[in-house]
């Protein structure tokens, strides 16, 4: 079993496109069957869409399951599921291909130090379990870097 993540853009050369001219697949990234293996395709997903989206047109991109020859879309649903099951996992080289997509321009407009920026939240994975950790007040730790 492997993640791969996969995506389609509206704004993909022809060549990309399936049959009628409609966008199709392709693969991104190849993730081992593993916890961290499904935690790196989830934040690849997030990176990629917004990505895609800055692009703008139409477009998609999501993490499949493939077992053998057959692979299947996977849900937010199935991946938590799925996560409490998997091997922990270990670090690896990933399979990662080319995105097709070519780069944003720079924007021409420069932010002037007085304009405030949108603070970007951070979205979660993984819903939150609550540990004891969760509970304990612990004191800050400092470095005494005058000894």
């Amino acid at each position: 079993m492997k993640f791969i993540v996969r995506y389609w853009s509206s704004r993909l050369p022809v060549e990309y496109r399936g049959t009628e001219e409609q966008p199709r697949w392709l693969d991104y990234s190849v993730h081992p069957a593993s916890k961290l293996g499904l935690h790196n395709a989830l934040l690849t997903v997030h990176d990629r869409l917004e990505i895609l989206a800055a692009h703008g047109g139409s477009f998609g991109c999501a993490v499949f399951v493939r077992e053998g020859e057959s692979a299947e879309q996977l849900s937010q649903e199935t991946a938590n599921d799925l996560f409490g099951s998997l091997p922990r996992g270990e670090v690896k080289w990933l399979d990662i291909g080319h995105f097709l997509l070519p780069p944003l321009p720079l924007p021409t407009t420069s932010a002037t130090a007085g304009e405030a920026q949108p603070q970007a939240l951070q979205l979660t994975l993984f819903p939150h379990t609550h540990t004891p950790y969760d509970d304990l007040d612990t004191a800050p730790h400092t470095l005494d870097v005058d000894i």
